[in-house]
C-alpha cells in the first residue's frame, strides 16, 4: 500500500502540470499529428494511454508503395521515458497486433465470445515507449506488394521504416531502443539488429541497446525441435495425458532417429564439442510429428502452444484458435471497423492474425536464410548491451531445451555455449518461476509451465524479464527479491 499525504491545492495543480508534462501529447510529436489516436476506443470499455497509429512508408521515395502498419504507446508510468520497445510477433505472415492486444499491451481482449476487454496490469507501456509493428509487406494492414527473399531483405525493408518513423517521430530520436518479439520474431529480430548496427547511428536517431526474443526461432528446425522432441515428451507425459505405449511408441522412432538421449549426450556445460546431426537420421520421419500426432488423438483439447490439454484455449478474438493453424475472417477488428477507422486505416480492410499468403516472393514462398545463431546472432550479442533468450516449459512449438542446445552450439565472446549451466531461480511472490543465466552478455531465461506466448502465458514473469532487459532491474533483483 502507498503512504499518502495532504498537500495545499497548489502545490497539487504544479504537480499535476509536472505530471501532464512528462507524458506525450499531440504537441509533443508535431510532425505525427495525422497518426494521433484517440483515447476512447470503440469496443474499448475504458479510457486507454495516449497512442499513435497508422500507416508508414518504408522509405522516402515518392512513388513508394510498400507501407507497414504501427501503434505507438506512450509510456505511461514514471520509468522508461528514454526507452522505446518495439515488439514484433511471428509466422512468419502473423500481426504484432496479437502482441498489442492480448500480450504486452494496456488491453487485452476477451477470451470467452461474451467477455469484454480490460486493461493489462502487466502492460509494457508501464515500462516504456512500446511500439507494435506489422512486418513484413503482406501482413495485417501493411500495404503493398511482398518482395523480399530473406530475412537481409526484411532487415533492409524494416530499416527503412524505421528511419522514416524516426524522421516523423523526431523527438525519440536517441531513445534506447530494444527489440523484442516471439516466436518467428527469432529469425526477424538478430537480422533487424545486424541491418541497424550496420549503420551510423547518429544518422538515424536509430539507437539500439539491446534484444529480447521469447520462445525463438534463432536455430534449426533440428536443434530447436526435433532434438529434443522425445526428451520434451518422456518429461512432460502425464501432462500432456500420454499413456506408456504412446511414448515407447515416441521411443521407438527416436532410437532409430539417434534422438532417444541426444539431450542427455549433447547438453552440457561447458559444450564438450559442437553438436551434429546423427548420420541416421531422416527428416521424413520426425519425432515432433509423431508426438504431436498421439497427443492430439488423445486429447482433443491439446495445444503444441501449451502442452497442458485446455479446452478454454480454442478462444482467440483475433481469430486464430490455439488449436488451428487457419486465420479466420471473424475477429475483433472485422467487427469494429469504427477501431480500425480510429487506427487510421481503410475500416473495410478485411484484416486477419496471420495471412493466407507468403510473405516471401519466392517460387516455394519460403525464408531463403540460415538461422541466426549460425549468422549474425553472435556478432549482435557482442554489440548489444543486453540480449535476452527466454523459453516457455509448456512450449511444444519449439522446446526450451532445444534452444538451450542451440546457445550451447554457438560461439560469442570468444567462447562456445555456456560455461556453467542455467540454476539461479527466479523468485518473486514467494515462488520460484523459473531459471536464469548470464554469461558474456547473454542471458537466457527458463519461465516454469509457461507456454509458447510467455506473456499471455505468465504475464507477470514476462514483465519482470522486460524489466531486466531495460535495465530497470537485476539479475539479482530476480533472484534475490528481498535483499
Amino acid at each position: 500500500m502507498r503512504k499518502t499525504s495532504f498537500i495545499s491545492v497548489s502545490a497539487a495543480l504544479a504537480w499535476a502540470a509536472q505530471v501532464a508534462a512528462s507524458f506525450p501529447s499531440n504537441a509533443t510529436f508535431p510532425n505525427a499529428s495525422k497518426y494521433l489516436v484517440g483515447k476512447h476506443l470503440p469496443g474499448i470499455p475504458f479510457e486507454v494511454p495516449h497512442s499513435w497509429a497508422g500507416l508508414m512508408p518504408i522509405s522516402g521515395k515518392k512513388n513508394e508503395s510498400r507501407e507497414l502498419f504501427f501503434w505507438l504507446w506512450a509510456p505511461s508510468g514514471d520509468v522508461g521515458h528514454d526507452d522505446i520497445t518495439i515488439w514484433l510477433n511471428g509466422g512468419p505472415g502473423c500481426s504484432s497486433l496479437e502482441g498489442a492486444l492480448s500480450e504486452t499491451g494496456p488491453i487485452l481482449l476477451p477470451k470467452s465470445p461474451k467477455g469484454v476487454a480490460t486493461p493489462n496490469p502487466y502492460s509494457w507501456t508501464n515500462l516504456s515507449h512500446v511500439l507494435f509493428v506489422e512486418t513484413p509487406v503482406g501482413v495485417g494492414f501493411t500495404r503493398g506488394e511482398p518482395n523480399i527473399h530473406n530475412e537481409y531483405e526484411h532487415a533492409k525493408e524494416f530499416y527503412g521504416f524505421l528511419k522514416q518513423f524516426f524522421k516523423t517521430f523526431k523527438e525519440l530520436q536517441g531513445k534506447r531502443l530494444w527489440l523484442t518479439g516471439e516466436s518467428y520474431a527469432g529469425m526477424y529480430i538478430p537480422y533487424m539488429a545486424h541491418e541497424i548496427y550496420n549503420h551510423p547511428a547518429n544518422a538515424s536517431g536509430i539507437n539500439l541497446k539491446g534484444i529480447g526474443i521469447n520462445d525463438p526461432s534463432f536455430t534449426t528446425n533440428f536443434l530447436g525441435a526435433e532434438a529434443p522432441a522425445y526428451e520434451f515428451i518422456k518429461q512432460n507425459q502425464h501432462v500432456i495425458g500420454l499413456n506408456d505405449s504412446a511414448v515407447s511408441q515416441i521411443a521407438h522412432v527416436a532410437k532409430k532417429q539417434g534422438l532417444l538421449t541426444y539431450v542427455q549426450d549433447h547438453l552440457h556445460y561447458p559444450p564438450r564439442s559442437h553438436i551434429h546431426v546423427p548420420t541416421q537420421y531422416s527428416s521424413e520421419r520426425s519425432v515432433w510429428e509423431m508426438a504431436n500426432k498421439l497427443a492430439t488423438s488423445t486429447n482433443s483439447c491439446f495445444s503444441v502452444y501449451e502442452i497442458k490439454p485446455n479446452c478454454t484455449l480454442d478462444y482467440d478474438s483475433l481469430g486464430m484458435p490455439l488449436n488451428s493453424q487457419q486465420a479466420s475472417k471473424k475477429n475483433f477488428l472485422n467487427s469494429h471497423p469504427e477501431l480500425k477507422k480510429e487506427l487510421n486505416v481503410n475500416p473495410h480492410t478485411v484484416w486477419k492474425e496471420c495471412t493466407d499468403q507468403s510473405v516471401f516472393a519466392n517460387k516455394k514462398g519460403v525464408d531463403q536464410t540460415l538461422n541466426p545463431d549460425r549468422t549474425v546472432l553472435p556478432g549482435v550479442i557482442e554489440k548489444n548491451q543486453r540480449t535476452v533468450i527466454q523459453h516457455g516449459t509448456w512450449d511444444f512449438v519449439l522446446i526450451a531445451n532445444g534452444s538451450a542446445l542451440a546457445i550451447q552450439n554457438m560461439t560469442w565472446g570468444g567462447k562456445t555455449g555456456f560455461q556453467s549451466p542455467p540454476r539461479a531461480p527466479i523468485r518473486f511472490d514467494d515462488r520460484v518461476h523459473g531459471t536464469i543465466h548470464e554469461e558474456r552478455g547473454l542471458t537466457f531465461a527458463l519461465v516454469d509451465r509457461a507456454g509458447h506466448m510467455i506473456p499471455q502465458f505468465k504475464p507477470k514473469t514476462a514483465y519482470k524479464l522486460q524489466q531486466y532487459l531495460l535495465g530497470q532491474i537485476t539479475k539479482h533483483n530476480l533472484t534475490h527479491p528481498s535483499s
